[in-house]
């Protein structure tokens, strides 16, 4: 299992992965949605970072991250939006994996801190993020539909 930055040729199992992760969270979506968000992701202009799980050539999982700034005392971050795993590799390790690259990755652009949510009632990711010792903050979370 390799986590690298999404590439050109990743487009077609980036944009299933990306038509899954919303079938998880109960979205309906339409065969062949992903295309676009897919090529916005391997878009660099985008600004967006997408790290993904390869297993020998077949995406098990994304990891998708916005840069921020500021953070405390002026520095700067990542913030996680979106990690998913494909439910065929799922505790294979392969989510920790992602986590382990994000640190790297954000370690290695001098970030501070890299910062997520999870739904109120998305235990299972709780139980993933606690497992691995992330520290919990109390937060109110907006949203504004536009």
């Amino acid at each position: 299992m390799q986590i690298r930055h999404a590439k050109a040729g990743d487009d077609a199992q980036l944009a299933l992965l990306l038509e899954d992760h919303e079938r998880h969270y109960g979205n309906p979506v339409r065969a062949g949605a992903g295309a676009e968000g897919a090529a916005f992701l391997l878009d660099p202009a985008c600004g967006t970072l997408c790290l993904v799980a390869d297993d020998g050539g077949k995406l098990a999982g994304f990891a998708v991250l916005n840069p921020y700034f500021p953070g405390p005392l002026l520095t700067h971050g990542l913030y996680l939006k979106e990690l998913y795993v494909a439910a065929s590799a799922r505790s294979a390790g392969v989510g920790e994996k992602l986590i382990e690259a994000i640190r790297a990755l954000a370690k290695s652009r001098g970030d501070t801190r890299v910062l997520w949510t999870t739904g109120e009632d998305n235990a299972g990711a709780q139980r993933f993020y606690d497992r691995l010792g992330m520290r919990r903050e109390k937060k109110v979370y907006y949203v504004m539909d536009v």
